[in-house]
């Protein structure tokens, strides 16, 4: 699947706020929550996180379902750009399907980008204590529901973001938010250790490459 990085997003979701602005009044807001890749792209972009993340396949929103005409115009944009993936490169599967709103809407600190000014859309983005506590459960839930391997695209990011709060011992972390996730998913924890992205309790310097990362700064 193609990858996008945070350029084309911003046109695309240009384009989308043009269209929205045509077609609804001046009140109508659409919101985009990120909780993803995207969300990622912004991090590092602002400095906050190290790692490979340029692009993503898509923006994952945490958001209660769009007007299918707003639908149509998402897959209409994607197409004209090459980006639309199996559920489209604005969407809100996890919403849909993992009630992940339901489950962790209470515990989500949500930003505003306000570098971009869009008269009805308005773009936020969990912070990373509330990325980490996705990527961990999406590693976990792979492992121990799935019996298959993580993507190691979520595995780099977890660890991203260790890494950004200063955590290479996972038996000394100061952060409550880290500390207090990482006891639900033994599984996530587990793989790190047995795949030596953890030497001891360490955090180790590299992690396996997939197609996701492969040729990417570690």
């Amino acid at each position: 699947m193609n990858k996008v990085n945070y350029d084309t997003f911003i046109k695309m979701l240009e384009e989308l706020n043009q269209y929205i602005a045509e077609h609804y009044t001046a009140d109508y807001i659409l919101e985009v929550r990120a909780i993803g890749g995207f969300s990622m792209i912004i991090h590092k972009m602002l400095g906050e996180i190290d790692g490979p993340r340029e692009k993503s396949q898509d923006i994952d929103s945490l958001t209660d379902d769009y007007p299918e005409e707003i639908v149509n115009e998402i897959k209409r944009i994607g197409e004209k750009y090459g980006a639309n993936d199996e559920d489209g490169w604005l969407n809100n599967h996890w919403n849909q399907t993992k009630k992940y709103n339901e489950e962790f809407a209470f515990f989500i600190r949500w930003k505003e980008l306000d570098s971009i000014q869009l008269s009805n859309i308005k773009i936020y983005y969990a912070d990373l204590e509330s990325l980490f506590m996705f990527k961990i459960r999406a590693i976990d839930d792979r492992i121990a529901l799935a019996n298959t391997e993580p993507r190691q695209q979520d595995v780099v990011d977890a660890i991203s973001i260790l890494r950004a709060y200063g955590i290479s011992d996972l038996t000394i972390i100061s952060n409550e938010s880290i500390k207090h996730t990482l006891q639900y998913f033994p599984n996530a924890v587990n793989y790190f250790v047995d795949n030596n992205m953890v030497l001891g309790n360490r955090i180790a310097t590299g992690v396996p490459q997939s197609e996701d990362t492969r040729g990417c700064e570690q």
